[in-house]
């Protein structure tokens, strides 16, 4: 029987196929989940590595293009990557001999006035709640956090107990970011020095025909999430020297810490600087409405510099994202997988996104062919210019390209070769006979 024009389009028998796979997909993700005790030591291994190859995986985005500009250069890849470690560790010793006594000193003395802030808080807002139409209540809420906070002492032996109770989780949470800290470098070692055997082995599992879509696919991946780490470190180191120096300028307290919790927390876009305001906006309140003032000042340039001429310079056209998007995926990722969806959630939608787009590209070629002689075509595009808008000449993208498609002539001419040995077997055969 002929087969309709629709069913050609869907894949035919290959269709069914697919059906099946996923089908039996299904069932392997039931049967996981009724009996997911028996793969716990499994997960928790995959937990246990997640957050360094994580960790290593953005290192490796913002330390490649160096290690590549070396090797351009004639000088070994793994003598590259050495130079960097060197420069790097020499770069945190510096910064860390430079910076942590000025640092101290600021925690010291934050925490030893941390009382004295409190009541002063609490006196000017007060102050403040008392000429509002409404500020018996709000005076009222703030007597009993006074009575609460009085109220600690008596209660401290409860609270050891539960503290001591919460040990453990503690200890298990140090105990990961030891490991996180001593194993994460190791793994961006090899993800530097081996990239290009990485890669192959991945492109050497996967079928002929689909590695050329790969190579495309993974380098627009590479791109966006590299564009997005760098462009984000750049941002967040930015912002915490423009902080720092605007805190120092209007004579702020605590300005080292103030700048580097601002510069921390702007790797969470739009979210991060309303985070850092906070505490900021808390020290100025200590002092003075004229320091808050200020402060807005500081802040409001700060803003304006970074998202109009730091942002666009960096990160230029390629995430291509509009920020109602970012701050939909930050709050949907947030809510899923806390903290890590903050920080993560955008690369991990720029990764979807790539993925999402490429097999739509594809359902427009395959549409082109079954039904464009009859609706008219669809525009199909470049991968790079479907997300980015733009076309880019990538020689790497390239290389690798041309690469995979002399390997894939290679291996057509062996099974011709070998078709035709068979064929030349089979007449002798016929012949003999």
């Amino acid at each position: 029987m002929k087969k309709s024009r629709w069913m050609n389009f869907l894949g035919g028998t290959d269709l069914l196929f697919t059906l099946v796979a996923v089908i039996l997909l299904g069932i392997a993700f039931f049967l996981f989940n009724q009996v997911s005790y028996i793969f716990t030591p499994v997960l928790v291994v995959i937990s246990n590595i997640l957050m360094p190859f994580v960790i290593a995986l953005l290192m490796y985005y913002l330390f490649n293009p160096f290690v590549n500009y070396l090797e351009k250069r004639k000088v070994k890849r793994i003598y590259g990557v050495g130079i960097l470690f060197l420069l790097v560790i020499g770069l945190l010793v510096v910064a860390v001999g430079a910076i942590f006594p000025f640092l101290r000193d600021q925690i010291a003395s934050f925490i030893e006035n941390f009382p004295d802030f409190i009541d002063s808080i609490i006196g000017t807002v007060t102050g403040w709640v008392e000429t509002l139409p409404f500020g018996a209540e709000i005076e009222s809420f703030i007597e009993e956090g006074e009575t609460f906070i009085a109220s600690i002492p008596d209660n401290l032996d409860q609270y050891l107990t539960d503290g001591f109770s919460g040990l453990s989780t503690v200890m298990a949470g140090v105990t990961n970011v030891v490991v996180t800290v001593i194993t994460f470098p190791i793994i961006l070692f090899f993800l530097l020095k081996d990239e290009k055997r990485f890669f192959n082995a991945v492109l050497g599992v996967v079928p002929p025909k689909w590695r050329e879509d790969l190579i495309r696919v993974s380098s627009e991946i590479n791109l966006q999430v590299g564009a997005y780490v760098k462009g984000q470190l750049i941002i967040a180191s930015s912002i915490g020297v423009m902080m720092f120096i605007g805190f120092t300028v209007i004579g702020l307290e605590y300005n080292g810490v103030l700048a580097i919790i601002a510069g921390f927390t702007s790797i969470i876009p739009y979210i991060g600087p309303t985070l850092a305001f906070i505490p900021a906006l808390v020290i100025a309140l200590m002092d003075s409405w004229w320091m808050v003032l200020q402060l807005l000042i500081v802040w409001a340039v700060v803003q304006f510099i970074d998202g109009n001429l730091i942002e666009p310079n960096v990160m230029g056209k390629q995430l291509n994202v509009h920020p109602l998007t970012i701050i939909i995926v930050l709050l949907v990722m947030g809510d899923l997988i806390g903290l890590f969806g903050l920080i993560f959630g955008v690369p991990i939608y720029a990764i979807i996104k790539v993925i999402v787009v490429h097999f739509f590209q594809q359902f427009k070629k395959r549409y082109n062919k079954y039904y464009g002689d009859v609706d008219g075509e669809y525009d199909v595009k470049p991968i790079e210019v479907a997300i980015s808008g733009q076309k880019r000449e990538d020689s790497q993208l390239k290389r690798t390209l041309n690469i995979a498609q002399l390997k894939k002539k290679k291996e057509k001419a062996k099974i011709e070769k070998k078709k035709n040995e068979d064929d030349e077997l089979s007449s002798d055969d016929s012949k003999d006979n």
